[in-house]
């Protein structure tokens, strides 16, 4: 052995000897419970926020015009079924024009 081996050695064995002494770390009392109040504090005060927000009359506003808006064009969509069946005449009419009947080929 030579005088790098023995000084490794020796580094070696302080730092396993420093590790003999070291305690289990322990979280101070009731501290489970105060970071719980403080979370449930943190998650009411971003919904709070996200209410007060919602409560106000411009968005309050905004957000039923865009409802009101959606309806209408939902019913529009529903009341008027002649466009659904002129585009089905017309498909019709365009497969006979070039012959696209449905016809099978692998027919016996």
């Amino acid at each position: 052995m030579n005088a790098t081996d023995s000084k490794l050695e020796k580094n070696i064995e302080a730092t396993l000897n420093s590790l003999n002494n070291i305690k289990r770390a322990e979280a101070p009392p009731y501290f489970y419970t105060r970071l719980i109040s403080r979370m449930e504090k943190e998650q009411s005060s971003v919904i709070s926020r996200g209410l007060k927000f919602l409560s106000k009359p411009v968005i309050g506003i905004s957000v039923l015009v865009l409802f009101l808006v959606l309806n209408v064009v939902a019913i529009k969509g529903v009341m008027s079924p002649s466009k659904t069946q002129s585009n089905s005449s017309d498909a019709q009419s365009f497969a006979t024009e070039y012959n696209l009947n449905s016809t099978s080929v692998y027919a016996n």
